[in-house]
């Protein structure tokens, strides 16, 4: 047989398909690798958002080291098949909470950089923990590393039309055309995921927006039925006092029913700051059943005749490290919930004890604690009612008769003093809260140490100058009036502005500053004084105040007087403050 050339025709014909096939595989090719940066990318970002979804759930369990919690959202992703590892870590980028399926290596010890990478088949993802602006921790998630024959599976058309290409020259054109079909599909399947994505975002978001919306209506109705009751005592009081000033007797009573009325008011205030972490805590040691042995009266008048009150407090003078005033709260918090709870009357006792915590507890080191119970016999919760109780916000109560706050600050100030906080419950059988703190290794100071410590204090033989900045006239006037009775000379400021060109005339012994003012708050003032007069004592008097800002004017060196405050106090921080330094050695 003879063999024959193909002619120019044929080679032409021979040449185009093989140009057409090798156009059609490098079409392919990167079809193929845009095809799997997109799925790339698509699980990424699915792994982000369920990341985000996981940071956005342990947010208040890393605010109170909430381990339980946590490990109960990291094991929900166990429902999830997609997902392999996953865990929450602190602010160190040390893990709290883990969790691995099978077969699966952990989550690594020490995290990298945030953000989503694509790693031999898996989405490793970092989601940073923050809230307010502080960096509380991290949280890590991993999924599946995608099967071999998945992978294959979504470039078999890849395959198929490599195949073709050298095999079936023929039909190049539809398998060109096969492979742009397919293309436009992919297109559009991007375009309707796109559009999917961005519709659930927007739920998302709409859906954190009334769970917000939700918990600030608690909030309000709960803190204005509070404040309007205190504000009702304070203007009766007031208005009594006005229509019969003679009657002295019974204007010291009516005082006193104003006074404590605002002392209420400004617990209430304390407890929200240190819910929202705007007021810093100060922490010092002490005795608790020293402290329920000071609430017996006020614990008597706020549960009413009809609960019977029982104390079994421990007579060991252990102390512990908190923040007195919080602690109370969280005493008395119990105590209102117990009053609800007991409508017709019921037994509300409070024992404590000192008990030791062997090695291997899941939360708490080993170590001395004193146990604060406080049982009543009331309705009880379910066992669903009692895993929340805890969280920021939850309350059974209705609109105006509860915040949500109370047992989330009970829970906060249990974590603060190195312990923590459980309930233990049943239906129909009465609740227990009990409270955990850790020994504390300072001695608590004594009675007499710190009754000397609330006593009046007047001025120096000779007085001193003290300088008022403050905003609201009323607030500045009672503080002008109560340093005079107190002895001192008073220079009154109503900005930071004025106080500054004020110290231009006046060298003053101590300026007693506002912190949130118009214009130039406190800090920016201080500062700006500080760098004039570096001696300068400065005490800023506020309700409110950003602890860092004034640090950061003050080098560190800030004194805050918290409103409202008692006259003895004012006197006691003004005294020491313009007391003279001891003389060096």
């Amino acid at each position: 047989m003879k063999l024959r050339w193909p002619d120019l025709s044929d080679r032409r014909q021979l040449n185009l398909a093989w140009l057409g096939a090798v156009a059609l595989l490098a079409v392919g090719v990167l079809l193929g690798a845009r095809a799997e940066a997109v799925y790339r990318g698509e699980a990424a970002r699915a792994a982000t958002v369920q990341a985000d979804i996981l940071a956005a759930s342990v947010t208040a369990a890393l605010a109170f080291d909430d381990r339980p919690t946590m490990r109960e959202y990291v094991d929900a992703l166990r429902a999830d098949r997609r997902v392999a590892a996953a865990g929450v870590y602190n602010a160190a980028g040390r893990p709290l909470v883990v969790y691995a399926r099978r077969a699966q290596p952990r989550p690594p010890e020490q995290l990298g950089p945030p953000g989503a990478v694509y790693d031999r088949g898996a989405v490793k993802v970092t989601v940073p923990v923050s809230e307010q602006g502080v960096m509380m921790g991290a949280v890590y998630l991993e999924t599946e590393p995608e099967p071999f024959a998945a992978l294959l599976g979504r470039h078999s058309g890849l395959a198929l039309l490599s195949v073709m290409a050298f095999l079936l020259l023929g039909v190049i054109t539809r398998a060109a055309a096969q492979l742009q079909r397919r293309a436009r599909e992919l297109a559009e399947a991007n375009q309707r995921l796109t559009v999917e994505m961005r519709e659930r975002a927007r739920a998302e978001e709409a859906l954190r927006q009334s769970q917000k919306m939700e918990a600030l209506g608690q909030l309000t109705g709960g803190i204005a039925h509070d404040f309007n009751n205190l504000l009702q005592v304070v203007q009766g009081a007031f208005e009594l006092i006005r229509r019969k000033p003679e009657d002295t007797g019974k204007v010291s009573n009516w005082a006193a029913n104003g006074l404590q009325a605002a002392e209420r008011g400004a617990s209430l205030t304390r407890q929200l700051l240190a819910f929202s972490r705007a007021q810093k805590l100060e922490l010092q040691p002490f005795v608790v059943s020293e402290l329920i042995g000071d609430m017996r009266d006020l614990l008597t008048r706020t549960l009413g005749s009809e609960i019977e009150l029982e104390f079994r407090l421990d007579d060991q003078a252990v102390p512990v490290l908190s923040d007195r005033t919080q602690l109370e709260l969280a005493v008395l918090n119990l105590a209102i919930n117990a009053r609800d709870a007991m409508p017709d009357g019921g037994r509300l006792t409070i024992a404590s004890r000192v008990v030791e915590i062997a090695p291997g507890h899941p939360v708490l080191p080993p170590d001395a604690y004193v146990e604060l119970r406080v049982s009543d016999t009331g309705a009880g919760m379910e066992r669903e009612v009692a895993e929340r109780a805890f969280d920021p916000f939850f309350t059974t109560k209705g609109v105006g008769k509860g915040t949500g706050l109370g047992l989330s600050q009970v829970y906060g100030v249990a974590r603060q003093a190195g312990g923590e906080a459980r309930i233990e419950s049943e239906p129909g059988r009465g609740a227990t809260v009990i409270m955990l703190l850790r020994r504390s290794t300072q001695a608590a100071p004594g009675a007499v140490a710190a009754q000397a410590a609330r006593a009046p204090v007047l001025a120096p033989v000779g007085g001193a100058t003290v300088m008022v900045v403050d905003d609201d006239d009323d607030v500045r006037r009672l503080v002008r009036d109560t340093l005079e009775l107190l002895g001192y000379r008073v220079v009154s400021c109503d900005s930071g502005a004025a106080a500054l060109e004020a110290l231009d005339k006046v060298r003053p012994d101590l300026v007693l500053m506002d912190f949130a003012m118009p214009g130039m708050n406190g800090a920016e003032a201080a500062g700006l004084a500080r760098q004039k007069w570096s001696e300068l004592p400065i005490v800023f008097a506020s309700g409110y105040a950003d602890t860092a800002a004034v640090e950061n004017a003050l080098g560190g060196r800030a004194a805050i007087l918290r409103k409202p405050f008692e006259m003895d106090e004012l006197a006691r921080v003004v005294a020491e403050a313009v007391a003279p330094a001891p003389a060096r050695p």
